[in-house]
């Protein structure tokens, strides 16, 4: 009988709705039918959803300290893997010390990335450099929870204070301490013991977990990680601020135990340290610098004297020449340039040839900007088409203050024609034989400008290899101040694992290059400090009295040079401190670029430019390779032969 009611009540209420729904006005029975219709089919018309981007995070091979960093990888932002490595890269460059950049990808467990599509949402991933093999470490011993970070029990109590529990100001105060810094580690062991060498800066030392990690690899104590570090007098290393401090020597231990004893030199470990001091042997004793360090500023008015000494050593010849000296007349052959650059620019005379192009100036029409217009003729490039592409190439991707620039290009059958930045304050050879020498002031502007590119054209893997005066251009500020440009990219080559080729010029050529074991990006950091030398003094480091190119080669391949006198005695001390760090023959321990631009005797001005060329979004695949020989000098390409090039002018 209930059922019999609730049946009939469903078919009396389904009758009422019936009618209510008949009873209405025809428009509004319409609108109902319409979003009953809209409501079953609008997932029909609605537009697919985008991808939901993957959070990953990424560590950095081996280094146990740090915590990572976290990055949303979707198909819109990163259209390849060369892309997602190149953003890698300057992720993690601030941070960790990765000189080669990112170039492989591991999963937790050791197994190597492919492609985009195998990283997985929510999972952590291993960043290594070039020739990296996975390092099996607890990568997430560092990972930060409840603010606050997991006990490591492992590491001594001295290490506890970590920069993530610091205060905003104690943290800014920690950056400003850490300057690239060459110490002295002497390995706890059987005597004589073990001197090595470290190279501390911001990268592998931006805490004291990270720089207690870098001694560890360093000096590989037989017990394991390095767990207490002690200065030359015995006092305890406890904070970061104790490595860049008055003194450079330290002992390494673990959790061996110590006495007072150990803290003093026996005389194989005394001439050790002596032996790697050699290249800093004249900075402290110079005979008119004994008045404290910070006593002479780079910016001091004192007048420099410019008077050029009778026995003064001499700069090398030019290597090449830019500017034209025909008779031609300045607007001959103008009409065998296409219409196309014609109607755009007004092109006018010669102002430079080479052995394959001819460059003149000229003017955008529309703008009135000057420009320099480089004529390629292919005709004399037969077999050497590879080269030119490589130098366009690699101009198309760089885009930096201090680096000539590629404004346009044009290609016919028979030409290449390239409109490039004009600079009008010719080279810095020309500069430097005008001048003979510079203030430091002035020294320390040009030196900042050549680091800044450096820095720049290293972050994308890329060495340029001919670094010297007559690849500088001057550019003269409304201030009346020089400023530098690097061109001629005729050898530049992107690195991918280490380069045998002997290239450049003899008196820039770096120590590695000569001994043919093997080299990279600081062996354009040598050849800026043979500048910085020439610049301060009006000669160079390493000379050759009978102009001998083997004695050059010697002088080059043991670092010996001098801070002579008269020639350095008002010279700051800080100024030989860098040049000291830029020439040292081992490339471990030579300041890189940005240990350039961090030195005190940059640093004022540098700060600024540093953060803005970190920030580069442009990138070079390292498919992509740049060796080729330049259209205005002949430059020494040989090919590995087991002994040094005879072949080079002095």
């Amino acid at each position: 009988m209930s059922g019999m009611i609730g049946e009939g009540q469903r078919s009396r209420s389904a009758s009422s709705a019936s009618t209510f729904s008949s009873s209405l006005p025809p428009d509004e029975n319409l609108n109902g039918r319409l979003s009953d219709f809209t409501s079953r089919h609008c997932s029909v018309l609605q537009t697919p959803p985008a991808r939901k981007a993957k959070r990953i995070r990424f560590y950095r091979n081996g280094d146990r300290f740090y915590k990572g960093v976290m990055m949303a990888v979707t198909p819109e932002r990163y259209r390849s893997f060369d892309s997602l490595v190149a953003d890698l890269t300057r992720a993690l460059v601030e941070n960790v010390n990765i000189p080669s950049g990112v170039r492989t990808l591991f999963t937790m467990d050791g197994q190597k990335v492919g492609g985009l599509d195998e990283l997985e949402d929510g999972k952590c991933y291993v960043c290594s450099g070039l020739g990296e093999t996975f390092k099996r470490v607890d990568y997430s011993a560092n990972r930060v929870q409840s603010g606050k970070l997991k006990h490591r029990k492992s590491l001594p109590s001295m290490h506890q204070p970590s920069e993530t529990t610091r205060s905003p100001t104690s943290r800014t105060s920690i950056s400003d301490v850490i300057r690239p810094r060459l110490i002295t580690l002497i390995r706890n062991g059987t005597r004589p013991r073990r001197v090595v060498r470290l190279l501390l800066n911001k990268r592998n030392a931006p805490s004291l977990d990270h720089a207690f990690s870098s001694i560890t690899e360093a000096v590989k104590l037989d017990s394991g990680a390095v767990r207490k570090v002690f200065t030359l007098s015995g006092a305890q290393v406890t904070q970061l601020e104790d490595f860049f401090g008055s003194t450079d020597v330290f002992f390494a231990y673990g959790n061996e135990r110590y006495s007072r004893e150990d803290f003093d030199l026996d005389v194989e470990e005394y001439k050790a340290m002596q032996s790697y001091r050699k290249g800093f042997r004249n900075i402290p004793w110079m005979p008119n610098t004994s008045s404290k360090p910070g006593q002479r500023s780079m910016g001091s008015q004192e007048r420099v004297d410019m008077r050029i000494p009778a026995n003064m050593p001499k700069m090398p010849v030019k290597t090449k020449t830019t500017q034209y000296s025909g008779s031609q007349d300045s607007h001959e052959n103008t009409s065998a340039i296409p219409p196309a650059i014609r109607l755009k620019y007004q092109v006018g005379k010669v102002i430079g040839d080479g052995n394959f192009a001819v460059v003149r100036q000229c003017i955008d029409r529309s703008t009135g900007t000057e420009y320099a217009l480089k004529v390629i003729d292919k005709s004399k490039c037969h077999g050497k088409e590879h080269m030119i592409e490589s130098e366009v190439s690699i101009l198309r991707r760089v885009h930096h203050p201090n680096i000539i620039q590629l404004v346009a290009e044009y290609d016919t059958h028979s030409e290449l024609y390239l409109v490039m930045e004009l600079i009008k304050g010719g080279d810095l050879f020309d500069a430097i034989a005008s001048a003979t020498k510079f203030s430091e002031k002035e020294a320390s502007m040009m030196t900042r400008n050549l680091a800044s590119a450096l820095f720049y054209l290293h972050s994308l893997n890329v060495v340029h290899r001919d670094i010297k005066p007559e690849n500088l251009l001057v550019q003269i500020d409304r201030h009346g101040t020089k400023l530098l440009k690097l061109g001629d990219f005729g050898l530049a080559q992107v690195v991918t694992e280490p380069l045998y080729t002997v290239c450049g010029t003899p008196t820039y050529v770096a120590p590695e290059i000569l001994a043919e074991t093997g080299y990279g990006l600081k062996i354009d950091v040598w050849a800026a400090g043979v500048i910085l030398y020439i610049l301060l003094c009006g000669f160079p480091p390493f000379v050759s009295t009978n102009s001998d190119q083997e004695e050059l080669f010697d002088h080059i391949l043991t670092g010996h040079y001098e801070f002579s006198s008269p020639y350095w005695d008002k010279v700051s001390l800080s100024a030989k401190d860098l040049i000291a760090h830029m020439l040292q023959v081992q490339p471990e321990l030579r300041f890189s670029a940005e240990d350039v631009l961090d030195h005190l005797w940059l640093a004022a001005g540098g700060v600024e430019q540093l953060k803005v060329y970190r920030t580069t979004n442009l990138h070079i695949s390292p498919q992509d390779t740049f060796a080729h020989s330049s259209d205005f000098a002949i430059n020494m390409d040989v090919r590995r032969s087991g002994t040094k090039p005879k072949s080079w002018n002095i």
